[in-house]
């Protein structure tokens, strides 16, 4: 006889659905959700560079527009 597991949430679901959703559910599993332990949180750089250029991200122009047209980022031109 077959035992059931408790935690699939799909133990109610009626029909072939869900007796396919059960039988996935014995071999996928739930999400993994996390990484497994508690982790600190996210603590921004004090000076951000840009990931194009790498100059500090205070000396760029970032044009944000509305609508269908996209936000734009302007790199600081640098003398020659």
């Amino acid at each position: 006889m077959r035992k059931v597991n408790p935690l699939n949430p799909f133990n109610e679901s009626p029909g072939f659905p869900g007796a396919f959703r059960r039988v996935l559910w014995t071999f996928i599993g739930p999400a993994a959700i996390g990484i497994g332990r508690p982790e600190e949180p996210y603590v921004p750089p004090t000076h951000p560079r840009c990931p194009l250029c790498t100059a500090l991200m205070a000396d760029h122009v970032i044009e944000r527009n509305t609508g269908s047209t996209p936000t734009r980022l302007h790199c600081p031109t640098t003398a020659a």
